[in-house]
């Protein structure tokens, strides 16, 4: 019999929300500003789930680029998301009904995600989900974070339930290793763009594996 959760953790990038395309093009509105180039999907999609300074720090060393400003390029690819014509990028099919008949079962939701907060609160707004949640951890939230347990930990702080109880949602292999590591349950999502599932097997040990939103819904 699948265990019954009491909480669901959701990742929010790639999981909740197809931010996808947003991310690339964020990527090329930096580098085009600051280096003259675009970079392809598979040139950034290995930063999915990574908190943003690590990642923008860690493809400098990739690409050999030196004397950068990491503040001025970080700046540079979140200014593009505040840009007054960037719309929010819209959930996957389903999950915005999903996460309501959660919430109507009473079932206890978090995000936890390495996004800022600004910006995953301005998404989930304008779709109508901010009010479905009761604990947001950020990447403000530690300084500690995924694949390292401590940001499921504090969601289940948070929402005051033990970590076995609650189950992660996610679409990385970090996202499974940070819910593994933290005594969750960990669900890979079939829609993944940054990550096979043959991938999430092999490296993330999911519990579980949902195809389609009703996958979700069938764990609490």
């Amino acid at each position: 019999m699948t265990k019954k959760y009491k909480a669901v953790l959701f990742d929010y990038d790639g999981t909740l929300v197809d931010t996808n395309q947003l991310i690339v093009d964020s990527w090329n509105h930096m580098y085009m500003k600051h280096f003259g180039r675009r970079l392809t999907g598979d040139d950034v999609k290995w930063t999915f789930g990574i908190v943003l300074r690590e990642a923008v720090d860690r493809q400098m060393q990739i690409f050999g680029h030196t004397g950068y400003d990491l503040d001025e390029l970080v700046e540079s690819y979140r200014e593009f998301q505040f840009r007054p014509d960037t719309t929010p990028a819209p959930p996957f099919e389903g999950m915005t009904e999903l996460v309501k008949e959660l919430k109507a079962r009473g079932t206890l939701l978090g995000i936890v995600t390495s996004r800022g907060r600004e910006t995953c609160i301005q998404g989930l707004k304008k779709y109508g989900m901010a009010d479905c949640f009761d604990a947001f951890v950020t990447a403000e939230s530690t300084n500690i974070h995924k694949p390292l347990p401590e940001p499921a930990l504090i969601c289940c702080r948070e929402l005051g339930v033990e970590p076995q109880d609650a189950v992660m949602i996610g679409d990385s292999v970090f996202d499974l290793q940070c819910a593994n590591a933290a005594g969750c349950g960990s669900c890979f999502v079939t829609w993944s763009y940054a990550t096979s599932l043959e991938t999430a097997l092999e490296h993330g040990k999911p519990t579980h594996v949902a195809k389609t939103p009703e996958d979700i819904l069938a764990l609490v």
